[in-house]
Formats: structure tokens, sequence, C-alpha cells
């Protein structure tokens, strides 16, 4: 494996030693690595809202099945695909040290890793139907048709999650475009999958929603065949022959990805949570407020998917610079992200200000008296959605940063605090105990948000500056 000293170790830096280059230089390796990130990731939500127009068109309650079916079917793929999360921050902690060995060993434990999680993840999601049919309010008819796509849906977390473990390797090596690539091939075949198995075309049954389940799996073992495929035939990537001795325990590297990734997983649920918990209390105050919290939160979920791509781009960049022990340029490396992260959403923010009747009409229409009062709380949610905006594009790529340094423990507690006790908290106060109703929740998670921003920032100028510190010392004592 010595050999491999030589592959492209850093798109933007292919010399075997790092050296820190302008605040530009870096701005740019981290959005060459980021772009084909944010692609992928916008790909994979159209996916979504092909799955939810589909049902649309067969009806107002298969939508509402579809809704409940497949977020059960992300949660529970979304919670270790967190976890897997470590093998980004261990690989390319490897791979900034010029230790391919180390490359390969993390990937093939990281694969275990996954096979280790699928297995209790296809467990819980089967068991959730039954328990929404038992303590939900749901009507049964809205489970059994969740059910049927969880059911159809099931086998494609392992698939997810293996993917997502390669995913990780190839952009560790600096080449997420193959994973854009496939996710964006793998957009229309959603589209054409669910078009023939859900309305039973080409001679094909239909299956209704559950064709949304049964298309997802196929779509998802199709996009890891391509990957792998892909990994085999090309030159650096096969060098490291990641898919050999997957059978052989590595009990050191796979304590340490346990190590990392739980609590990564964990703040993801601590975020989800959040969400999932602000849109059920939207629904104690009225149709309007919860749909016009839908549609804000909605157009926040697409702009965040920006800051999201950097914070991933943030926790490679971050991670080879300290394999290659240069914490400064390390530090560089997560105050650049973090600085693009706000930049984009800055422009998001003044889009929402400025542009609120354009944004909502893609979601109702605002012309129609039926959507006055809706309309009308949207226009009120979007200005706290622009400030929600920015805190949360500084929190992300600060914890991208943080993960470049393996450092995830401290950010998941300030994460478990800063959502639900100062977000939830202050936001259930000013919504209920003080009657500001639903902008009052808003306020709340924007609170939220900024607190846990702030935090996480002084926990990275901590780290960061602790990490130049040390090597200074160790520098001077050598």
């Amino acid at each position: 494996m010595a050999s491999l000293g030589q592959p492209n170790r850093d798109p933007a830096d292919r010399r075997l030693g790092w050296r820190r280059g302008t605040w530009l230089q870096e701005a740019g390796a981290t959005l060459k690595l980021s772009a084909p990130i944010a692609a992928g990731l916008l790909a994979e939500m159209g996916m979504a809202v092909a799955d939810y127009i589909m049902a649309g068109r067969i009806g107002a309650t298969e939508l509402a099945a579809t809704g409940l079916g497949a977020q059960l079917l992300i949660l529970f793929q979304l919670l270790p695909m967190g976890a897997i999360g470590s093998v980004s921050a261990l690989g390319s902690h490897a791979h900034g040290a010029d230790d391919p060995a180390t490359v390969s060993r993390v990937v093939r434990q990281g694969l275990r890793f996954a096979t280790c999680l699928a297995v209790p993840a296809c467990l819980i999601v089967l068991l959730a139907a039954p328990l929404m049919r038992r303590f939900g309010h749901y009507e049964a008819e809205i489970i059994d048709l969740a059910s049927e796509i969880i059911f159809y849906g099931m086998p494609a977390i392992p698939a997810v999650l293996w993917f997502t473990v390669l995913r990780n390797y190839v952009t560790v090596l600096g080449r997420p475009i193959v994973v854009t690539i496939i996710i964006l091939c793998a957009l229309p075949l959603t589209v054409l999958g669910n078009y023939v198995t859900m309305y039973g075309k080409f001679g094909f049954p239909a299956m209704g929603v559950a064709g949304i389940g049964l298309t997802m799996t196929i779509v998802q073992w199709l996009q890891l065949f391509l990957l792998v495929g892909y990994i085999g035939r090309d030159r650096v990537l096969s060098s490291y022959h990641v898919l050999r001795d997957l059978l052989h325990p590595d009990r050191m590297i796979f304590t340490d990805l346990w190590r990392t990734g739980w609590p990564i997983a964990a703040g993801y649920a601590f975020e989800s949570g959040m969400f999932m918990a602000s849109t059920i209390l939207m629904g104690e105050f009225n149709v309007a407020t919860l749909a016009a919290h839908n549609a804000v939160l909605n157009l926040s979920s697409i702009s965040f998917m920006i800051p999201y791509s950097i914070s991933q781009a943030a926790t490679v960049r971050v991670g080879y610079a300290i394999g290659a022990g240069s914490p400064a340029s390390a530090r560089q490396a997560g105050y650049t992200a973090i600085g693009l992260g706000v930049i984009w959403m800055l422009f998001t923010a003044t889009i929402l200000n400025f542009l609120p009747r354009l944004l909502l009409s893609f979601y109702m229409d605002v012309e129609s008296p039926e959507n006055a009062a809706a309309v009308a709380m949207g226009l009120t949610l979007l200005p706290i959605a622009a400030l929600f905006q920015l805190v949360d594009g500084l929190q992300v790529t600060t914890i991208g940063s943080l993960r470049g340094l393996k450092d995830t423990k401290v950010p998941m507690v300030i994460c478990g605090c800063g959502y639900w006790v100062a977000g939830l908290g202050s936001g259930c106060i000013l919504a209920f105990g003080l009657d500001f109703a639903g902008p009052g929740l808003w306020w709340g998670l924007a609170i939220g948000l900024m607190v846990s921003a702030t935090l996480l920032l002084l926990r990275w100028k901590q780290m960061s500056d602790r990490h130049v510190i040390n090597h200074g010392t160790v520098m001077v004592q050598a």
C-alpha cells in the first residue's frame, strides 16, 4: 500500500506537503468540493418532490400517506447516515497524512458499521406503522397506505447506508462529481419508476403509493451498483482496494468510527426532532398557520442545502489539514467555510425579505381569498426566517468544521441544549404563554439556532486555536 501515496490527496493541492494558500484559494477549493455535493443534495430533494407530486395526482389521502411513510423511511435513514459521517472525518485525517492504508481500513470498517446500523433501522421502521396504529391519531387508511410504502421501501435502507459510506470515500479523495452524476441520473429514473409502478403502465400492475417504496428500493440499489462499478474501474479509487476483506474486523477503527459518529447522529436527531415538534405544535393553531409554516420551512430547507454541502466540504478540508500536520491551514479552512455559509445565507435572507409574495406563490395561489390567512401568516414568518437563515448557515458550517477536528460530543450537547431548551423552550413560551402563536414559535427556533451558532463558533475558536498552539509547542520542543 505504500505506493498509494501519490493519488490526488487534495484536489486543491497535489503537492505531498500541505502549504497554506490565500483565503481566496481556500474558498475556491471549498466551493469546488461543495458544489457537486450541493447538486446531489438538491437532486435528492427533487426525488422527494416527485414522490409528493405524483402521489397528489391520485388523491389527498395518498399524498398524506406518502408524507408519513416517506418521512419515516427518511428519518430512520438519516440517523445512521449521520453516524456514518465519521467515515469522512477519519478518512480525511488519514488522507491528509498520506496514509492510504488507513483510508482503506476506515472505508472497509465504515461498510461494516453501516451494516450494523442497517439491521436495527430496518426493524424499527417496520414497527413504526403498527405503533402509530395503536397510539397515533391518523386515519386507518393513511396508516395502511404508509405501511405499504414502508414495506416496499425498507430494503433500500442498507443500500442507502452503503452508498453513503462510498460517497464519503470518493469525497475524501476529492471526486464527489461521480456521486452527483449518479444521483442526477437517478432523478428521472425515480419519476419513470413511479409512473410505471404507481399508475400501472407498460403492463405493470398499478400499485398506488406503494410503488413509491418499490421505486425507492430499485433506484437506491441501482445507485449503489453504479458507484461500486465506478470505484472498481477508476485507477485511483480502485487502488485503495476498499471492497476487499470486508469480513475482516478492525476493532480500533470500528470503535473510532462509533465514538466519532454517534454524537453526529444524536445531533441529527435533535435537529430533525426540533423541526418535527415545531410542525406538530403549529397544528395547534389553525390550518392557515400550519400551511404557511410548511411553505416557509420548505423554502428554508432548500436554501439550507448549500451551507450543508459547504459543511461537508469543511469536514474534509479541515481533516486534510489536520492529517497533514498543518493546524493553521485547518483553522483557515474552517473559517473560510463558515464565511461562505454566512455569505450564501445573507443572499437568501435578502431574497426572503424582498420577494415574499413571489416565493409563497410557488406553494399557494396568493391571489385567492381562500388563502388570504395563510398568505398573511407566510408574510409574517418570512422576515423571521431571514434571520433564521443566517444563524442556521453559521451553525451548520461550524459543526462541519468541528467534525474535521473529530470534535463531535461537545457540539452534540450544544445542539441539544440550543435546539430543545433555548429553541423550543422559548418558542413555546412566546407562542403559548405570551400568545404570539405561530410567529412566536418561529422566533423560538431562531433564538435556539442563534444560541447554538454562538456557542459552536466559540467552541470552534477554542479548538482550532488549541490545535495551532499545541502544534507550535511541539515544533519548538522538537
